[in-house]
């Protein structure tokens, strides 16, 4: 039997990682918890300063999606450090570029779960309105998710099971990330104020392209990390 190429492999591992997910959530909910936490203090704090709600609201929800993908890169990583079970993966005939796809991509759903339960409160304490535009957030917010996860998944593979790992994780991943938070706070900020296209397109596809890099990086490197 030829082995598993790879879409195959990405697949493979991906719906490994969601069984795990779905049946201890242990990634999702607590990178939930710690993001819930980070909305409400930052409502609190930009609702006395009176601050735009359209301004406020995509930055603190950001903020507090960014801060909480360091626990999620943290939890999916030390399942695979735990009991060798990466350096089972690596033994096996399988092309390195698909674990990390697959690791991106289930990294990149529990994110996305963190994201949608957000929205409501978010709306909730910033009091923010929601035109028709807003649709555009869509985009963005997924092509920004892929982005943190791939950069996430690459650095958690490196540093996680060794001391101070979260620090280690946060410090190698935020600096990288910083276009596209800007990217998709500004997508977010102009959709909601009603704008079209024209306005969020330059953010956009800034976005895209940076994602394009990213994950072409990432894919190239992971090979020559995880065999150190």
């Amino acid at each position: 039997m030829n082995p598993p190429g790879f879409l195959r492999t990405a697949w493979i591992v991906y719906g490994v990682d969601l069984r795990i997910e779905r049946r201890t959530g242990e990634a999702t909910i607590t990178a939930l918890l710690f993001a819930a936490l980070v909305l409400v203090v930052a409502a609190f704090a930009l609702a006395e300063s009176g601050a735009e709600a359209a301004a406020a609201g995509p930055a603190a929800f950001w903020i507090a999606v960014g801060l909480s993908a360091n626990l999620a890169v943290v939890r999916s990583w030390t399942r695979e450090r735990d009991d060798a079970a990466l350096d089972g993966l690596l033994l096996s005939p399988v092309p390195r570029a698909g674990i990390l796809a697959g690791k991106t991509a289930s990294l990149a759903t529990s994110l996305l779960a963190v994201e949608l339960a957000l929205v409501a409160p978010a709306i909730l304490f910033f009091r923010v309105s929601v035109p028709a535009s807003a649709a555009w957030i869509v985009p963005a917010a997924i092509l920004a998710t892929l982005g943190i996860a791939v950069v996430g998944s690459l650095f958690g593979a490196m540093v996680v099971g060794g001391p101070s790992a979260d620090l280690l994780v946060g410090i190698a991943v935020y600096p990288l990330l910083i276009p596209l938070f800007l990217g998709v706070v500004e997508v977010s900020r102009a959709a909601l104020l009603g704008g079209g296209w024209a306005e969020v397109s330059g953010w956009t596809m800034l976005l895209l392209a940076f994602d394009v890099a990213l994950g072409a990086g990432a894919l190239w490197l992971f090979g020559h990390v995880v065999e150190e």
